[in-house]
């Protein structure tokens, strides 16, 4: 390969792959306008991310709410720290093993999530509303090609 060769592979490759910073934007972006949306609750939208896991998984551990928040358990630990201060979570022992707590919505964190999730609704709802049928379904599909060749 000559090297004029090289150069116009590598400058194809830059343009395709400047792709990856909009994934990014587009996090902050979402993030930002779901934020502004939860500051009535007074939740992140970090906190609000694990109260959805916990509603959609309740009775799990903490390790398990890490795993499938794709967060650190140290992060996961705060979070619900401050959940449960809000009394928004409670943690509860395991009947099977003692040294292991579940994770359950408290009332009021059923509450709360259930409003809040109208908000979420919403914001997906305007997001679909961008593309046409065949445009989500082509990107959902590109996406998941892409996560699963990353794991």
């Amino acid at each position: 390969m000559s090297r004029k060769d090289k150069n116009i592979n590598k400058k194809s490759i830059k343009d395709e792959s400047e792709i990856l910073w909009l994934f990014p934007k587009v996090n902050v972006l979402l993030r930002r306008k779901m934020q502004k949306e939860l500051s009535q609750y007074e939740l992140l939208w970090e906190q609000w991310s694990i109260l959805s896991k916990i509603y959609r998984n309740e009775g799990v551990n903490q390790k398990k709410i890490a795993e499938i928040s794709i967060k650190n358990e140290a992060a996961v630990t705060r979070t619900l720290n401050y959940l449960e201060g809000k009394n928004l979570v409670s943690r509860e022992k395991s009947e099977k093993d003692k040294r292991e707590y579940l994770i359950y919505l408290t009332e009021n964190g059923r509450k709360i999530y259930e409003e809040s999730e109208e908000v979420y609704f919403k914001i997906l709802n305007d997001i679909n509303n961008i593309f046409k049928k065949e445009e989500l379904k082509n990107l959902k599909k590109s996406l998941n090609k892409l996560i699963d060749n990353l794991h």
